[in-house]
């Protein structure tokens, strides 16, 4: 754990950690996805530097949703529904493929695909909820990988929540 703590890369994951309990926080949606694509592209670089390669995946498909969600007008989101889903989908299926190596790796996947429906909603407040559940999925996945540091940002933004 004090490895983590010192390790140089730790200031990629603070500030990632900052973005990641600040975004749901906004009232915003289109606030909340900008600061949640910070927060999951700097987790993906974390992620991907530490070795969690499916992790890593996962984030940066999680934030490139976001920056979708939050450069789309809120009238338009009815209507580039089936296309962020599916180009989220094929990117789920993408990093499956390049980064699977035990069948931990799908948790982080999975939840990214569950995390796109649950953006899809309109109140904050729902979007917020589908952010809880998939948390324990993901300290999971955390936990059993030794990413110490990102299992306890989980811990701290689902209590957040």
């Amino acid at each position: 754990m004090l490895d983590n703590l010192l390790h140089p890369y730790s200031l990629i994951f603070f500030a990632s950690f900052v973005f990641g309990i600040i975004s749901p926080q906004c009232h915003n949606r289109r606030k909340m996805m900008a600061l949640k694509f910070s927060g999951d592209t700097l987790a993906g670089i974390y992620l991907c530097l530490m070795g969690g390669t499916s992790g890593g995946c996962a984030a940066f498909i999680a934030g490139t949703g976001a920056l979708a969600q939050a450069l789309t007008p809120h009238h338009m989101l009815k209507k580039t529904v089936v296309l962020r889903l599916s180009i989220a989908i094929i990117l789920s299926v993408a990093s499956i493929y390049f980064s699977y190596k035990t069948p931990l790796d799908l948790l982080p996947i999975s939840m990214v695909i569950i995390c796109r429906f649950g953006e899809l909603q309109t109140q904050s407040q729902r979007i917020r909820l589908v952010y809880w559940l998939t948390c324990f999925p993901w300290m999971a996945y955390h936990f059993l990988n030794g990413f110490y540091l990102p299992f306890i940002s989980c811990i701290l933004g689902s209590i957040s929540l």
